[in-house]
């Protein structure tokens, strides 16, 4: 059986850090990544707290004096992750949903078990005998249909493959990706930038640009994975052609932490030879130098969300229902306000 000090050794930290994680201290400072590696590895370990092996061995009726503390037994809830646990410590805003999820169902008493999308053949009976399934990230068609064939009270994050089947927590990804092309724009940018995906922040850019007679195609960097690595390579491509970008939309802040890195290694200076826009808004951004200027987005609300979601099906909710989340633009020195007074 899985100890604190067998986590804390295969995590890499101090065992008091995976007690005060495990126990939810809201006192406690520890980086997001952090704080997920820790949850991921208790989980692979299997961990079970002393009170977990207490409940299993004789199972306790939740009465006045203990509800606050132990998970009602009649909110059971899973939660299918579409990034490994190793894929999800590279992006914060996929670490953020998890966090808003586990401090929430901590906080309403909800029993949670989490899996991968990698296993949903080993978990079907899991994620069948669950009330409900919170599906984090981005899920093929198929594999969404057979996630509806095991549980049809699906709630899912970030996308929504079934559309009104399922319940889902989104936010408008095309309208803040034009918000941000239309900044650029707005710049006077003759030269703008791309590197990312290709998804919503990669067609609305090309569409946009074209539409305004400044797309060009060698400026525009498609890669499978969002990662500083990708921003780097892709940005130092783009420094070794003739024509360097003024303007770079790098679809995440991750990308961007790459961007910079290329543009600083060239004796390049931001924002005076080339600007930098981001995306996600994750708490590394403001402390760049120069800081970042990002499409703020609120994944931790969308954790939160996606559980007061499940907590209304719980209660009897039968019709689906849609939460579409906001998000705002938050002007740093890498791409300043001032530019669209030109």
């Amino acid at each position: 059986m899985a100890t604190i000090k067998d986590i804390a050794q295969q995590a890499g930290v101090a065992p008091s850090t995976v007690s005060r994680v495990l126990s939810h201290d809201s006192s406690m400072s520890v980086s997001s990544a952090t704080r997920a590696l820790i949850i991921s590895t208790a989980e692979r370990l299997h961990y079970q707290s002393p009170r977990q092996r207490k409940q299993a061995k004789a199972p306790v009726q939740p009465s006045a004096g203990n509800s606050a503390f132990l998970a009602d037994p009649q909110l059971s809830l899973a939660v299918v992750h579409f990034l490994t646990p190793s894929e999800e410590l590279g992006d914060p805003f996929y670490t953020s949903i998890r966090i808003g999820i586990e401090n929430y169902c901590h906080k309403h008493n909800v029993a949670l078990r989490n899996t991968f999308k990698s296993q949903l053949t080993a978990n079907r009976h899991l994620l069948s005998e669950s009330q409900a399934v919170i599906c984090v990230g981005h899920f093929s068609e198929q594999e969404a249909h057979t996630l509806y064939s095991m549980n049809k009270n699906l709630i899912f994050i970030d996308s929504n493959p079934l559309q009104k089947l399922c319940d889902s927590v989104q936010f408008n990804r095309e309208a803040a990706a034009e918000e941000v092309v239309s900044y650029i724009l707005k710049s006077g940018a003759a030269r703008p930038a791309f590197i990312g995906n290709s998804e919503t922040r990669l067609h609305v850019f090309r569409r946009m640009t074209q539409a305004h007679g400044v797309y060009r195609e060698a400026l525009c960097k498609v890669s499978r994975n969002f990662c500083i690595e990708s921003g780097y390579v892709a940005m130092t491509e783009m420094l070794q052609q003739a024509e360097i970008p003024d303007v770079v939309f790098a679809s995440t802040d991750i990308v961007a932490i790459g961007v910079y890195r290329a543009i600083q290694e060239n004796n390049l200076r931001i924002p005076d030879d080339i600007k930098v826009v981001g995306m996600n808004d994750i708490p590394t951004s403001e402390h760049l130098n120069p800081s970042l200027s990002s499409m703020r987005l609120y994944p931790k609300e969308m954790g939160e969300a996606a559980v007061d979601l499940f907590l209304e099906l719980a209660a009897g909710r039968e019709y689906k229902k849609d939460v579409m989340l906001g998000y705002q633009f938050i002007w740093r020195d890498s791409f300043s306000q001032a530019e669209l007074a030109k």
